[in-house]
């Protein structure tokens, strides 16, 4: 006989089934359009608009956008079904939700208190009330659709709650009432009470919040709700500043695994963007060798999975759901979006969505975005948010890109070679040397040529400006050199399966333009471009054609794009109703963080 959980997942879990078998397949029915997998944009015009995050429904529901460009909440599903020309889709998301604790910080810094936390939280109620049934408890830091992913198989999960064991935990590690006045204190007697901070407006992440404090003080610890600001914590958290108890969110793009040797690592608790949670562990440090530096696939895998293990019991963060990821967008215009491993707010949905033929298409139209957060710029040194990154993704190109399912796509690189000294002499014996041949096409909008030589620049530039986001990935990197105008040769003094990434995935800046403007290694940060108005050379798919700073991001494409079309027609036939959801942007449904490693993106949201 079911027990009622059993009863209850299993009709979840049902109706999960039938709601995926209803939505649409990864690349969205459409009628066939001229080109192949990397022509684009078809569109004229991509236009984010900011909206708070409770009116992102309603925006869509009355035509003023598009897309929502964030996962949907689930209390807005009954509205979306019920409406015409909208459509849901679903998958499973390579992210999660999660708090985060200041692990150098005490007493945070107590493993005991951190895993009496993780033993005391209720994940199925997360899921079944807080999700509405659309997410599954985890606890690792490695998402359950992930290959490399350990989930389910420890001797024990922290998804019920266990009240008993967390409480005696708690007084085994000296967590008493001293004072009898009803919190414990810390084992050395100091008062402490925690904050839990998260993004307020946002209905998910709030209720995470509230639900933590709730347990904590099951626990008898005086913990504080804060709904706050999410661009202002998050900030803070990526800087290593003060703070207690953090929930959010992060989503990857790919499934690698590299950024278990950095993210987590000992050596960075003080690297902005690095080690959330200052976090530091010998036993887990010592896999990381392996991880990032092992040729051998078993090798690599099973560092993976042991380094899980040490964090797992180790709880610098606890992990409360995997959840199912819900897109939302308008049929009536446009077709062709793109449900990629992060949803179909993404790239390539810009790329490849266009009008219907009943409409004049498939060329033209503006495709209308909403956003809950405003941007915070347009200098990619700089940025964190994955919405500042919607934007500055449309500017520069790669070597390699991944498409909708995680697999690698050749863009600026045509081909390339990957060589160790056992491949070739004039490699030194444990480095890695890899070739690109690039593209002979692709030009700067400035008409500049885009060649080896701004490649090389750009990741020698990323590895030596301090702080810069991108450059903990590129340590091992010796030498990035044009051969020719249009081969690019990029040496590591390491051998690893992570290299070809490291390097391919990141994202090839304007030598030219950076050399005019003064912007250096040495101060990269003070660059604060606001377009059109200040020039920008890029040269991806759309440029900034309009903005207001809090309202919106317009962006034209670009004719001369290499992988482009010509339009045969610009007329736009957007046609919308009066803005009636036009809002200061007050909540983070989704907020999100954009982490870089290894030159791919970990988003961080909801």
């Amino acid at each position: 006989m079911l027990t009622s959980r059993a009863k209850r997942i299993l009709g979840i879990s049902l109706a999960l089934t039938f709601f995926l078998m209803a939505v649409s397949p990864m690349f969205a029915s459409a009628a066939t359009v001229p080109g192949n997998q990397k022509t684009g944009p078809y569109i004229d015009k991509f236009i984010l608009k900011n909206r708070a995050s409770d009116v992102e429904v309603l925006s869509l529901l009355n035509n003023e956008v598009d897309l929502i460009g964030e996962q949907v909440d689930p209390q807005y599903l009954p509205s979306l079904q019920a409406a015409d020309n909208i459509n849901i889709e679903s998958l499973h998301r390579n992210g999660y939700g999660f708090i985060t604790m200041k692990c150098d910080k005490y007493p945070f810094n107590i493993t005991s208190f951190r895993r009496a936390l993780a033993f005391a939280i209720d994940k199925y109620y997360i899921s079944d009330t807080i999700w509405a049934g659309l997410s599954q408890p985890q606890d690792s830091c490695v998402a359950a659709v992930n290959p490399y992913s350990i989930e389910g198989s420890m001797p024990y999960t922290y998804y019920e709650s266990n009240m008993p064991l967390a409480l005696q935990m708690l007084i085994d590690a000296g967590f008493l009432d001293s004072n009898a006045d009803g919190w414990r204190e810390a084992p050395n007697g100091d008062l402490f009470s925690p904050q839990v901070v998260c993004t307020g407006s946002d209905s998910i992440a709030s209720a995470s919040g509230a639900y933590t404090v709730q347990v904590l003080q099951s626990l008898g610890i005086h913990a504080i709700y804060n709904g706050a600001d999410f661009n202002q914590f998050i900030a803070a958290v990526n800087n290593h500043q003060d703070y207690d108890i953090l929930f959010h969110g992060i989503g990857f793009t790919t499934f690698d695994v590299d950024w278990l040797g950095y993210m987590f690592w000992s050596g960075y608790v003080n690297e902005p963007y690095q080690n959330e949670p200052c976090w530091s562990n010998a036993s887990y440090d010592a896999w990381r060798e392996p991880l990032l530096h092992s040729t051998n696939y078993t090798e690599v895998f099973e560092a993976a999975q042991e380094m899980q293990k040490i964090w797992i019991y180790n709880c610098p963060e606890i992990i409360f759901y995997e959840n199912t990821y819900l897109s939302a967008y308008r049929t009536d215009k446009f077709e062709g979006t793109v449900n990629a491993i992060q949803g179909v707010a993404n790239w390539w949905t810009n790329e490849k969505v266009h009008l219907k033929a009943s409409l004049g298409g498939p060329f033209g139209g503006d495709y209308r975005w909403s956003l809950p957060q405003a941007i915070e710029g347009f200098n990619i040194l700089t940025i964190s948010s994955a919405y500042s990154w919607y934007v500055v993704q449309e500017f520069y190109d790669a070597m390699i890109i991944v498409d909708a399912k995680g697999n690698d796509v050749p863009w600026l690189a045509s081909s390339w070679t990957i060589a160790t000294h056992a491949d070739d002499d004039a490699v030194p014996d444990g480095h890695t040397r890899i070739t690109f041949d690039m593209i002979q096409n692709a030009t700067w909008t400035d008409g500049a040529p885009l060649t080896a030589a701004d490649a090389a620049f750009s990741l020698n530039f990323y590895r030596d400006a301090p702080g810069n986001q991108f450059g903990p990935y590129l340590t091992d990197m010796t030498a990035a050199y044009a051969k020719t105008p249009y081969q690019l040769v990029v040496e590591f003094s390491t051998e690893s399966l992570w290299h070809l990434h490291a390097c391919g995935y990141q994202s090839i800046l304007p030598k030219h333009f950076f050399l005019e403007q003064g912007i250096l290694t040495t101060n990269y940060n003070t660059w604060i471009p606001v377009p059109p108005g200040d020039e920008m050379v890029t040269s991806g798919p759309f440029n900034v054609s309009n903005y207001v700073a809090g309202e919106f991001v317009e962006m034209t494409y670009n004719p001369n794009y290499f992988y482009g079309i010509q339009h045969t027609t610009t007329t736009t036939t957007t046609v919308t109703g009066p803005d009636l959801t036009m809002a200061i942007v007050a909540g983070a449904v989704g907020a999100a963080v954009v982490i870089l490693v290894g030159g791919y993106v970990l988003m961080r949201q909801k």
